[in-house]
């Protein structure tokens, strides 16, 4: 079996401002990564995500963030 995990914070910044680009980061990760559970914190133009799971799917969902974070921030 895998490693148990446990939890990962990753930071990211909506470098545009764009409310709009944050709200469509949000649904994407909302539908892309479900494998997993995590949290999202908005404060401003900034994004926290903490992901609980196994170390593996959180390699994985970080990948997958930031090609997102690429698209749309």
């Amino acid at each position: 079996m895998g490693s148990r995990g446990g939890r990962k914070v990753i930071h990211f910044y909506n470098s545009n401002g764009e409310l709009n680009n944050t709200i469509k980061f949000l649904e994407e990760i909302q539908k892309k990564i479900n494998y997993l559970t995590l949290n999202c914190t908005v404060e401003g133009n900034s994004i926290k995500i903490s992901l609980f799971g196994p170390k593996d799917l959180q390699y994985l969902a970080t990948e997958r963030l930031k090609e997102l974070a690429n698209r749309y921030l």
